[in-house]
């Protein structure tokens, strides 16, 4: 833009303004409310620890005794056991599986094992 076009331009601005300046407001001028002031929101205090009660002495909590304890270890990790497999039908073994759930204390294992040594004892082989 040159020159002589932006000082139309502002003459034109100037005239405008002259124009509304000498109208008066036809209307009161609006004002927006003001803005309200933020408002800081603290977290609730936190309750204070419990005193500890009152005592003649205060002795100090020996250190805990580390045990070593054994861990929990089963047929499969046992070297006294091996797995065997077998091949039945698979409704025998449903039937067995709900039969066993009634039975504390038994599972599969067990079963087959006391199977196992019945018949051992029945063909006079000891067990």
């Amino acid at each position: 833009m040159n020159a002589s076009k932006k000082e139309n331009l502002f003459a034109r601005l100037a005239q405008q303004t002259a124009k509304h300046e000498d109208s008066g407001p036809a209307t009161e001028p609006v004002t927006q409310p003001p803005a309200p002031e933020p408002v800081a929101i603290e977290p609730p205090p936190s309750p204070a620890p419990p005193e500890p009660a009152p005592s003649e002495e205060r002795k100090p909590k020996p250190a805990p005794v580390k045990r070593k304890t054994e861990p929990v270890t089963g047929k499969r990790t046992n070297p006294e056991y091996c797995q065997a497999n077998a091949y039945v039908p698979k409704a025998l073994r449903r039937e067995v599986d709900r039969a066993l759930l009634d039975i504390d204390g038994l599972d599969y294992s067990t079963l087959v094992e006391d199977l196992l040594r019945k018949w051992l004892k029945s063909n006079g082989v000891s067990a």
